[in-house]
């Protein structure tokens, strides 16, 4: 080995010896050019609502401080240039979570945000891209059961522009959770968002089949569910969606832990077109899990990155 080697062997090993713990490969690695970084996070209750802090409980109090600190690591371990987010509260909590990134050093001068039926937790998208269209439904009915019920979260749905011509739509979904309710079957309710969402999948890919799609977030099914079908398709079907087999760097694929069960489970996915699929680079893919994970969320981040063709 040669002495020049030996130097960029010393180098590199100094760089990540002087990381801080926790910082993976994602953030050590630099961004390659014309690469988007797109990524779908469950930041858990990231709102007011009674909880119990420092063994007190609290009828009214905001997510931990050592929680949101947690998550804006967890965020800047993947730096997306797109990001959707499940359980943000209102407005404000936003535009908190948004400051606390900006001052990590990560902007997202552009944004989406649904206020749907549920008036607790709401799904929003922050983007360095310019949204170029948007297509959000907070109010979406749906019938189950007999009854007119409405999705909790409705569907985001915007067009990003991240360079000139090359468009990607994407939707971004948080269905309704597991918990029981005593007025309805909150499955029948999933069941019934999944089909709304296949029928808008279906038209947007029939109408324009060159559309680069995505669909992400926590559907809150596992992939042999029935709604986990209806969104994606049959593989046959030219409007069919495929979900990614993202990873973590264990190879491991599950993305949330239900700490009373203590089970493990993938329920947040990406789910892209064929048209979109041809982009995507897969090596840059996956699922980001640091050490300390589990301090910011029950769920971790999903990201996939797309590598534009050149003009």
């Amino acid at each position: 080995m040669g002495a020049a080697t030996v130097r960029k062997s010393f180098h590199l090993a100094l760089v990540f010896f002087l990381l801080p713990a926790g910082v993976g490969l994602l953030q050590a690695a630099t961004a390659q050019e014309g690469e988007v970084r797109i990524a779908t996070y469950n930041v858990e209750n990231y709102l007011t609502m009674p909880r119990r802090v420092g063994g007190h409980f609290r009828t009214s109090a905001g997510k931990p401080e050592s929680e949101k600190q947690a998550v804006v690591r967890m965020i800047a371990e993947v730096r997306p240039d797109v990001l959707g987010l499940m359980e943000i509260g209102d407005g404000r909590d936003l535009e908190d979570l948004r400051r606390r990134l900006r001052a990590a050093g990560i902007d997202f001068p552009h944004a989406e945000f649904l206020e749907a039926a549920d008036s607790t937790r709401r799904i929003a998208l922050l983007s360095r891209y310019p949204i170029v269209e948007r297509r959000s439904q907070e109010n979406l009915p749906l019938w189950v059961d007999g009854m007119m019920l409405h999705s909790p979260r409705g569907i985001l749905d915007v067009t990003l522009e991240p360079r000139s011509g090359y468009r990607i739509r994407l939707l971004c979904l948080h269905l309704k959770s597991k918990l029981e309710v005593a007025e309805y079957n909150e499955g029948k309710l999933r069941e019934a968002e999944a089909r709304e969402v296949r029928r808008r999948v279906r038209d947007i890919l029939r109408s324009e089949p060159a559309t680069r799609l995505i669909v992400m977030g926590d559907l809150n099914e596992t992939k042999n569910a029935e709604c986990f079908r209806q969104i994606t398709g049959k593989p046959e079907w030219p409007d069919s969606l495929r979900p990614l087999p993202l990873s973590d760097d264990r190879g491991e694929r599950w993305t949330h832990h239900w700490g009373s069960a203590d089970i493990y489970s993938r329920i947040d996915y990406i789910l892209v077109s064929r048209r979109l699929e041809e982009d995507i680079d897969s090596a840059r893919s996956g699922i980001a899990r640091p050490p300390y994970w589990r301090e910011a969320s029950d769920h971790c981040p999903v990201f996939v990155s797309i590598k534009p063709p050149a003009s």
